[in-house]
């Protein structure tokens, strides 16, 4: 198996995981978390587990004041606000809906490459930059009143935020640092930034029931194992062009789950919108430079 295809396969059950989210995050607040809470568990309940994973593969835990340093920017900027921004997002609006306005993040990876990067972006992918964005509007302008401003306003800067984590995932040096090992200080780091934000706004509880503890521990093991660790070996072995496209099972999945579970509404301009996103990035994903 050559390591595109590998890739590809990292990423494509990292986004299929990660479709299932919102429905552990409702489950969670539904049986009396919230969703900082959520948020919360779903960094720290891995922790423990991370630090056994690594030990016993004798992965060394040290890191350099550097990599500290790059892996702190790269939580607070990127991997820990990204999930704070959409997960408030789901308290205002459908999560598939949410979900698809977020994956409006591979249009911001192209931006980044081109803008910052210095890349080329062949046309192709600047016409399917635009469809996405018509279909961002679609989806939010469908909605009905179902959608909220302020959750809309969360869910698009969640996936500039998103961009950036990508981008500085391919960028920033921290290349030979193994994935687990990153996930888990992003995760104890995340933990604080959450409890922290949890307590000056009040919003931090955690009295939940069996079912909401089961819900959370799925949260956060599939998240570090799956759903993050997946995705980052698939930046490695494709680049954060096409890892950001490649992922777009995931609102896929997010809407099915949101529809056919969740009893989410849906309407003909949502849908409409879901299918621009859709096509403009899987034609991204198999245009050739």
């Amino acid at each position: 198996m050559n390591t595109r295809v590998k890739g590809f396969l990292y990423l494509l059950l990292s986004a299929v995981y990660f479709g299932f989210m919102p429905l552990l995050v409702k489950v969670i607040c539904s049986d009396g978390g919230t969703i900082v809470g959520a948020l919360f568990l779903r960094f720290s309940l891995a922790i423990i587990p991370l630090y056994l994973y690594l030990k016993v593969r004798k992965v060394p835990m040290r890191i350099s004041v550097e990599e500290g340093k790059k892996i702190l920017l790269l939580t607070l900027c990127g991997y820990g606000i990204t999930a704070l921004l959409l997960y408030s997002a789901y308290n205002y609006m459908p999560s598939g809906m949410a979900t698809v306005i977020h994956f409006g993040y591979p249009v911001f990876v192209l931006l980044g490459s081109l803008i910052f990067l210095r890349r080329r972006v062949p046309k192709l992918k600047i016409v399917c930059v635009g469809l996405c964005m018509i279909g961002i509007f679609l989806s939010y302008a469908g909605s009905g009143g179902v959608a909220k401003p302020l959750g809309f306003v969360f869910a698009l800067i969640s996936g500039m935020t998103y961009a950036f984590y990508i981008l500085y995932l391919e960028v920033g040096g921290l290349q030979d640092i193994p994935a687990m090992k990153m996930i888990f200080y992003m995760n104890t780091i995340g933990s604080v930034m959450v409890f922290l934000f949890g307590k000056v706004t009040g919003s931090f509880i955690l009295h939940m029931d069996g079912a909401a503890w089961i819900a959370a521990i799925v949260l956060s093991l599939g998240a570090a194992f799956i759903g993050v660790g997946f995705f980052q070996y698939g930046v490695q072995y494709v680049g954060a062009q096409d890892a950001a496209i490649l992922s777009t099972f995931e609102p896929v999945t997010s809407m099915i789950v949101g529809i056919l579970i969740l009893h989410e509404s849906a309407s003909l301009s949502s849908m409409i919108g879901c299918i621009l996103i859709l096509i403009s990035v899987t034609a991204t994903a198999f245009a050739k430079s």
